[in-house]
C-alpha cells in the first residue's frame, strides 16, 4: 500500500482498533428489558460495506452522518467479522447460525441446502411475516436458495420495481462519465449487459413501506433489505462526490478513470497500473456510494420512526463483506481474508429494550441468527445451537473472530487470463482462514502462506510479523486448528434431488453478468467469481 492510500484510510484505525479505550466492554452489559409483545425484526444489509467507511467507526470524511446519528442509542460493536469474504458464503452464514465450512454454500456450489432451518423459516414457522427486498441477483429465490423462508420477496431487476430502479440508476448517470461499464461515456465495442436495476436504495425504501402498509396481518414481522450501492459498477450522485471529493477536478480523474471489473482484475496480476491521484479518485468513488446509502437508509429510518414502528422494532445493520480498494495490490473482493474484506459494520438497535454502547470484544454476523431467535424470545430451531452466541448479552459465539474463503476464483483469473495469456494461476488458486486473537490476526492459505498482523499498531496489515514472531505465531495456529477441527463438515448426502439446478432467465442473467457474478462465455461450466460477488 503506497502513502497516499494509508493516508486515506487510516482515520478511523484508532477507534477500529481491538481493545480501543473509546468503546465499552461487554462484560457491562445490563439486562435486555422483555418487550410486552414480539418485536419486529428488520435487517438493513450494505452490500460491499467496509467498517472503516464509516462515520460511525471514526472515518472522518463525514460518508454516512445519518446512521451515525442513529447509531448513537445503539449498540455499536467495533470488531465484527464476516465469516465468508464474498455474498453466498457470508448470508448463508447468517442465515444459517453455521461456518461456511458446515452450510457448503460457495462457489463451488452456489446453493443453500434445502434441509437447513433458515431466519426466515424459523421466524415465520412462530408467527412472524417474513420480507425481503434485494438488488443482489445472488439472492435471487432461484438462484443460490439463500432467501428460502421468505414469504414476500420482492428485486429490483423484475417485477413492479424494475423501473423505478432502473430510472434511479439511470439519472445518476454523467454524461462525461467514461469509467464503468454502464457509464454513458464507456468503451463498449466489448459488448456485454447494460442494466440499471441495482441501485435501488430510494426504491427499497417505497417497497418496504408498501408492503407494510398493504400486508393485512397484525403479526410481528422480519424483513430483510439489501442494497447494492456501494458494489461495482459504482454511479454515486453528483452530490455524494462533490461532499468527499477534494475539488472538481478529482471528480473529473474519477469520470475519466478506468474502474471496469477487466482493468481493476487485471491490476490484481499487476497487469495494470493506477496513480496515487487515481487510486485516491477510486477510493473516493466509494465514498460518494456511502453517501448516497445513507441518504437513503436515513430517510427510510425517519420514515419508519414517524410511523412509529422503530419503537418495538430490532434493527440490525450490517453488511456480508468489505471491499479491498487497492490495498495489497488488489480490488473487489477476492483472494483475501484481510480486514479490507471482512471487518464489517454491526450496529443493532431496539429502542423499546437496549441502550446504546459500544463493544469491543470480536463478535461474527453469523451469530446475528442465534441473537436474534434469543431477543425475539422464539424456541430454538432444531438443528442450529443458539447457545453458542449471543452477542448482545456478551456471548459471543467462539467463532467470533474467524473468516475463512471454502473455494477459489475461477472466473477472475480467466477473464485476464484472456487479456493477457501465460499467466500462472498458482499464486490465485488457494484457500484462506483467518482468525482474530487478541490484538493479533493469523492469515494461513493452502499453498502454505502465513501471516501475522498486529491490528492495533497495524489495521491495514501491511507488515507481516510471522517471521519475527514465531512463537506467536504457532501459539495462533494452534487455537486456529484446534477451532476448525470443531466445524461439522459440509454433508454432500444431504442434498435433495434437484438442489443447485438453476435456470437464469434473461433479466436475472444480465444483472449477475454486470456485477460481476457469471461470465457469458463461463455460465456453462458453472464459473463464478467472489472476487467480484457481492
Amino acid at each position: 500500500m503506497n502513502n497516499t492510500q494509508k493516508a486515506l484510510i487510516g482515520g478511523g484505525a484508532a477507534l477500529l482498533a481491538i481493545g480501543g479505550v473509546a468503546a465499552t466492554m461487554m462484560g457491562d452489559l445490563g439486562a435486555v428489558v422483555e418487550p410486552k409483545e414480539p418485536p419486529n425484526v428488520l435487517i438493513i444489509l450494505w452490500d460491499t460495506t467496509r467498517s472503516d467507511r464509516l462515520d460511525i467507526y471514526g472515518y472522518d470524511l463525514g460518508t454516512t452522518p445519518r446512521m451515525a446519528k442513529w447509531a448513537e442509542n445503539a449498540v455499536v460493536f467495533e470488531n465484527a467479522i464476516s465469516p465468508g469474504m464474498w455474498t453466498v458464503p457470508s448470508h448463508a452464514s447468517m442465515f444459517t447460525g453455521k461456518p461456511p465450512t458446515t452450510h457448503g454454500a460457495n462457489i463451488d456450489w452456489r446453493w443453500l441446502d434445502n434441509h437447513h432451518t433458515t431466519l426466515g423459516e424459523h421466524f415465520g414457522d412462530n408467527g412472524y411475516d417474513t420480507y425481503a427486498f434485494s438488488a443482489n441477483p445472488n439472492l435471487s429465490p432461484s438462484r443460490v436458495n439463500l432467501l428460502q423462508g421468505f414469504d414476500t420477496i420482492e428485486t429490483s431487476w423484475k417485477g413492479k420495481w424494475k423501473r423505478p430502479v432502473a430510472r434511479n440508476g439511470q439519472k445518476k448517470l454523467i454524461k462525461k462519465d467514461k469509467s464503468t461499464e454502464i457509464s454513458p461515456a464507456f468503451d463498449r465495442s466489448a459488448g456485454g449487459p447494460r442494466t440499471f436495476s441495482y441501485n435501488a436504495a430510494p426504491v427499497t425504501h417505497q417497497a418496504f413501506t408498501e408492503w407494510l402498509d398493504t400486508r393485512e396481518s397484525e403479526q410481528p414481522f422480519l424483513a430483510y433489505l439489501s442494497y447494492m450501492e456501494a458494489h461495482k459498477p459504482r454511479v454515486p450522485t453528483i452530490a455524494a462526490r462533490r461532499r468527499v471529493s477534494t475539488d472538481d477536478d478529482e471528480i473529473r480523474l474519477q469520470l475519466a478513470t478506468d474502474l471496469s471489473f477487466n482493468s481493476q482484475l487485471s491490476y490484481g496480476y499487476d497487469k495494470v497500473r493506477y496513480t496515487d491521484e487515481e487510486l485516491v479518485a477510486i477510493n473516493h468513488v466509494y465514498d460518494a456510494c456511502l453517501v448516497d446509502l445513507d441518504e437513503a437508509t436515513g430517510n427510510m429510518l425517519d420514515d419508519l420512526e414517524q410511523r412509529g414502528v422503530l419503537e418495538n422494532t430490532i434493527v440490525v445493520f450490517t453488511s456480508d463483506h468489505g471491499e479491498l480498494l487497492g490495498e495489497h495490490q488488489l480490488f473487489g473482493h477476492r483472494n483475501s481474508v484481510y480486514h479490507s474484506l471482512v471487518h464489517i459494520p454491526l450496529v443493532v438497535s431496539w429502542p423499546a429494550s437496549l441502550k446504546g454502547r459500544r463493544v469491543t470484544e470480536p463478535v461474527s454476523n453469523m451469530d446475528t441468527y442465534n441473537t436474534l431467535v434469543e431477543l425475539a424470545g422464539l424456541p430454538s430451531p432444531p438443528d442450529v445451537d443458539t447457545s453458542r452466541g449471543n452477542y448482545i448479552e456478551g456471548k459471543p459465539g467462539n467463532y467470533g473472530a474467524f473468516s475463512e474463503s471454502t473455494s477459489v476464483d475461477p472466473l477472475g483469473f480467466s477473464r485476464v487470463a484472456k487479456l493477457f495469456p501465460g499467466l500462472d494461476i498458482d499464486p490465485w488458486n488457494r484457500k484462506f482462514r483467518a482468525l482474530v486473537d487478541g490484538n493479533y490476526k493469523l492469515i494461513t492459505d493452502t499453498l502454505g502462506g502465513v501471516e501475522l498482523y498486529d491490528l492495533v499498531k497495524d489495521h491495514n496489515e501491511v507488515h507481516n510479523l510471522a517471521e519475527a514472531e514465531p512463537n506467536r505465531t504457532a501459539e495462533m495456529q494452534a487455537k486456529m486448528d484446534e477451532l476448525t477441527g470443531t466445524f461439522p463438515a459440509y454433508n454432500e448426502g444431504l442434498r435433495e434431488d434437484g438442489e443447485g439446478e438453476v435456470e437464469d432467465d434473461a433479466a436475472t442473467k444480465a444483472q449477475l453478468e454486470l456485477l460481476g457474478y457469471i461470465d457469458d462465455e463461463e455460465e456453462d461450466e458453472e464459473a463464478g467469481d467472489p472476487m467480484m460477488a457481492p
